[in-house]
């Protein structure tokens, strides 16, 4: 059996936990963020040799599957590993398990590229990083397998401009304290924006969050894909915008795009999958005839 790494260990904070109960999608990418260090050092990107050689590894891409739900207070584990080694980029496998259970928690494919941090552009990986990754390449598990949001996959090109009838659900600035020891806004905080803002997008489509939690039901995210597009540095203006593209099931489809306000560019985008969760059952609850007829104006078509 391919070997895997052990890439995390540690437990879920109150803080860390949203409304309605467990552990919010941001902390799930800072997770991962934190796993790709002891994956890139197995490749040989040590913290020292990215200091002294000025070459890192950056995220493209994350797809996330969320499987069973972590609460304040509960210890988690993550194993990692390659799953292919391309010409400038990778693709690898996390996985987040609940410890004290062994059930997995959210799984992570995530594409990265190999990046010079001084020209800030994708670089060819060497053959030494060909060689310490080859004991650990391996399939990807049948459970990280997409299921509504495909990997490898980008949203349309859009400019802040172009996204007049989207909804805005997020308006602010990137602060120092957001950003890494490669200079710029780490995975986590591009996450931030889009699940802070997941408040305002569901009350424009009618869905009040108060009255929602009064009747005991919240929102929880089943898979998302998240796009990183370009570099964000400390001080960029950032606006999220975000529309409702599907209605089906039990299931609501939602696209994301965070813009620099400046220079109307996209930086990142995400692809959601959402339910309506039962508090109380800590099941999915169908969409009555009344919600759906509330939710079917805000469905919009991507070109």
């Amino acid at each position: 059996m391919t070997e895997f790494l052990d890439t995390f260990r540690g437990s879920v904070n109150t803080w860390e936990c949203d409304e309605v109960g467990h552990m919010n999608v941001q902390f799930y990418v800072a997770r991962a963020s934190d796993a790709a260090f002891y994956l890139r050092h197995a490749l040989g990107l040590s913290p020292s040799r990215i200091r002294a050689e000025g070459r890192a590894m950056v995220a493209l891409e994350e797809h996330i599957r969320f499987h069973r739900e972590l609460r304040a207070g509960d210890i988690m584990n993550m194993r990692s590993r390659p799953v292919e080694l391309r010409e400038k980029t990778m693709v690898s496998f996390h996985e987040l398990f609940n410890s004290a259970s062994g059930e997995t928690s959210a799984t992570v494919v995530a594409l990265s590229g190999h990046f010079d941090l001084e020209a800030r552009k994708l670089i060819p990986w060497d053959d030494e990083a060909h060689a310490a990754a080859a004991p650990f390449l391996g399939p990807l598990p049948a459970h990280a397998e997409p299921r509504s949001v495909p990997r490898e996959k980008r949203l349309p090109a859009m400019r802040l401009e172009d996204a007049g009838d989207f909804i805005e659900i997020y308006r602010g600035a990137v602060m120092p304290w957001e950003c890494d020891d490669f200079g710029h806004m780490n995975s986590r905080f591009y996450m931030a924006r889009f699940s802070d803002g997941a408040g305002h997008l569901w009350q424009a489509i009618g869905f009040d969050k108060r009255a929602m939690m009064a009747k005991r039901r919240g929102t929880v995210v089943l898979e998302i894909r998240l796009n990183y597009l370009r570099e964000v540095r400390s001080g960029t203006m950032l606006v999220a915008k975000s529309t409702l593209t599907r209605v089906e099931g039990k299931t609501l489809t939602f696209v994301h795009y965070l813009f620099d306000a400046e220079t109307g560019e996209a930086v990142a985008t995400g692809e959601v999958i959402a339910i309506m969760l039962d508090l109380d059952a800590r099941k999915s609850v169908a969409f009555t005839d009344e919600e759906r007829d509330r939710l079917m104006p805000h469905v919009r078509a991507l070109a």
